[in-house]
């Protein structure tokens, strides 16, 4: 059985992971001012675009992977806002079709870590869809090229994790869990879809 130490550790390495490369490129374009004047206004758009990217994961994050204000619901059009902020510069275009008003908590975080993980089932390109009704939230990805996303067992319920790059994957299956909820992948091979269903 995992302990709550563990994945803690393993959650600690993949967050500073996302946070290292965007705040890295910040440093060099400082490093790169203060060695060449001529070359600051390259600098400054980097710093400019690396600030944003940080500042954008680490909004994510916030409310992905964190406490939430301790809100009993979200916002799902925020929450969506929030998503598509990360998949600027990626291959594949996200299409946030959840509508309406506050949802469940447990259901818009598992919208959005859904969403960013069904990124690894297109790695050449596509959409990924995010969907919520009355039968549960639906994430589709589709694309020209498919493959599975690392760890996607981790995400049905199965296994521990050893690896920061599967603590995706066993959040989405934890909060799956702690709502009643599994989550199910199919594939067709046009699309991935990933689906909660009640236990």
């Amino acid at each position: 059985m995992q302990s709550e130490l563990e994945l803690a550790s393993l959650m600690a390495s993949r967050l500073c992971h996302d946070i290292v490369g965007p705040v890295g490129a910040i440093q060099n374009g400082l490093e790169l001012i203060a060695e060449d004047e001529a070359m600051a206004e390259m600098a400054m758009d980097l710093i400019k675009k690396s600030a944003l990217q940080a500042s954008a994961k680490l909004q994510y994050a916030r409310m992905a992977y964190g406490a939430a204000g301790g809100a009993d619901e979200l916002d799902p059009g925020e929450a969506g806002r929030l998503t598509a902020e990360l998949f600027k510069g990626e291959r594949a275009t996200l299409d946030w079709a959840w509508k309406g008003g506050a949802q469940p908590r447990t259901e818009v975080k598992l919208g959005m870590l859904l969403a960013t993980y069904a990124l690894g089932a297109v790695p050449r390109g596509g959409t990924v869809t995010v969907e919520y009704g009355e039968g549960g939230l639906v994430v589709t990805a589709a694309g020209e090229t498919l493959r599975n996303p690392p760890f996607v067992d981790v995400t049905t319920g199965g296994g521990e994790i050893t690896d920061p790059r599967g603590v995706q994957a066993k959040i989405i299956a934890m909060l799956a869990e702690s709502g009643g909820w599994r989550v199910d992948v199919a594939s067709d091979g046009s699309r991935m879809t990933f689906r909660t269903v009640r236990r």
